[in-house]
């Protein structure tokens, strides 16, 4: 029966997973273009991350503010300090563990 339903649902899984990816390349190459040209960034954006990324680790750095862009966005994030907002209830499981691994990734910078 998981099975089954593992394979009824893989249709609409690789739905919701297609766009996801879009936007993802989408948020990471506006990013890039306004690091490179040196735009101002949002005052929650360089609390977390920095203006600009670091000589080393740049991947890496991109991928995590990539994602803190797009969690800002799933999320409707619009706390100008915060770049996460405020910490999701244990209730909402999905949220809850992407916050807490951003909240990892982060520490890095």
């Amino acid at each position: 029966m998981a099975t089954s339903t593992r394979t009824d649902n893989q249709a609409v899984m690789t739905a919701g997973t297609r766009p996801e990816k879009q936007l993802t390349g989408v948020l990471r190459s506006r990013l890039s273009d306004a690091v490179r040209g040196r735009a101002l960034l949002p005052t929650w954006f360089v609390i977390v991350l920095g203006s600009a990324p670091p000589a080393s680790g740049t991947e890496q750095w991109l991928d995590t503010a990539t994602q803190v862009l797009l969690h800002r966005l799933t999320y409707d994030v619009t706390d100008q300090v915060a770049a996460l907002g405020s910490k999701p209830s244990d209730a909402d499981g999905h949220h809850r563990q992407w916050y807490e691994q951003l909240i990892k990734d982060l520490r890095r910078w």
